[in-house]
């Protein structure tokens, strides 16, 4: 299952407010990109995989559907020019979603990119990812031990 796919289902297990998905779903696809990428084991390839259907029932429209592939594109060019400028790009989106957001829909994205991140590999997350996510949970202001890390 790709990282968009285990995004997208994750996500629906959720009672998320349309409106708060402009700005929720970038920061999961943030967070969740920077716990994948951290140990270089993902391919950006992978990331590519999406499911317009599921991203169309995610958003609802076709125009924020474009939004997410602009933005999953802009990460994937990020990290592929450099893997630190693409690290410290997904902080500074999700610096910019924690100044404004709800502690649930904090707690929604960590809970998804850690979702995502085992998905991805099957399993627990290796150390590099780890400590990716406590990076995450500190920018969120959230307990990392309340989350498993």
């Amino acid at each position: 299952m790709s990282f968009i796919d285990n995004l997208v289902s994750h996500l629906g297990n959720f009672d998320i407010e349309a409106d708060a998905l402009p700005s929720l779903v970038p920061a999961v696809i943030a967070a969740g990109v920077l716990i994948a990428f951290a140990d270089g084991a993902v391919e950006p390839k992978e990331l590519k995989e999406i499911d317009d259907e599921a991203l169309k029932y995610l958003m609802g429209d076709t125009a924020e559907t474009d939004d997410i592939h602009r933005v999953i594109g802009l990460h994937m060019s990020n990290f592929d020019r450099d893997p630190e400028y693409g690290h410290d790009r997904a902080l500074a989106v999700l610096d910019d979603f924690a100044s404004q957001a709800p502690d649930d829909q904090k707690e929604i994205v960590l809970q998804a990119a850690l979702h995502v991140a085992r998905a991805c590999h099957d399993g627990d997350l290796t150390p590099p990812e780890r400590n990716s996510a406590l990076e995450v949970a500190k920018i969120l202001k959230l307990d990392p031990a309340s989350h498993g890390l």
